[in-house]
């Protein structure tokens, strides 16, 4: 009896969805459409009285709200409108260090693998000795190069194991190294560290 009752469910359900596509084949939307606001199909009532609601003009909304919209730019937005150099956020210290530190790693990957091919197919001492010999101007900026990011990547790992060895914390508890003070101040203490110890480890 149990089987037979979940049967007719099914088959009451699977009725219900045939209906829904074959209605929706029959007003010619289609997947394209969901972009969009309901595809052509189906109007937008925002902003004006519709059969659902008497609209938002007492709200504020703009006759020209539909021509307001078709030219707003998409959100977010990366940079200031008419321009491609002036950022629309201003970037914090956590995101810049964030960025920095998956730049640095796809760096050594980079860079250990090009070692490694010079190594394996070629002579590493030699190379380095001959560029040290062609180029002495290009030593340090190209020791600097190297230096910062393994030592940026290294201390980012010891923050990162620092952050998950110590405790989260929650809303009332603003002591947890995540709060977002702390991690603009060890953002900036993580790249100045890091361009200090690059520095002097390019000189020696």
């Amino acid at each position: 009896m149990l089987r037979s009752g979940k049967a007719l469910q099914l088959v009451a359900r699977q009725a219900r969805f045939d209906h829904f596509a074959e209605a929706l084949g029959s007003s010619g939307w289609n997947a394209s459409q969901t972009r969009g606001l309901g595809g052509d199909k189906v109007p937008e009532y925002f902003g004006k009285p519709s059969p659902y609601t008497e609209g938002t003009a007492f709200l504020g909304t703009p006759t020209n709200h539909e021509e307001l919209v078709s030219k707003r730019p998409l959100s977010p937005d990366v940079f200031e409108l008419g321009s491609v150099t002036q950022p629309h956020y201003k970037m914090p210290w956590g995101a810049i260090s964030s960025i920095a530190n998956r730049a640095t790693g796809a760096a050594l990957s980079v860079g250990f693998a090009a070692a490694g091919y010079i190594a394996l197919t070629g002579d590493l001492p030699g190379a380095l000795a001959s560029f040290k010999t062609n180029y002495p101007l290009l030593v340090f900026p190209t020791k600097l190069l190297i230096s910062f990011p393994l030592v940026y990547h290294y201390l980012g790992g010891m923050r990162h194991f620092a952050w998950d060895l110590h405790k989260i914390g929650n809303q009332a508890d603003k002591t947890s190294l995540l709060e977002t003070p702390k991690v603009e101040q060890s953002s900036q203490v993580l790249l100045g560290a890091s361009l200090a110890l690059s520095v002097l480890a390019a000189i020696l």
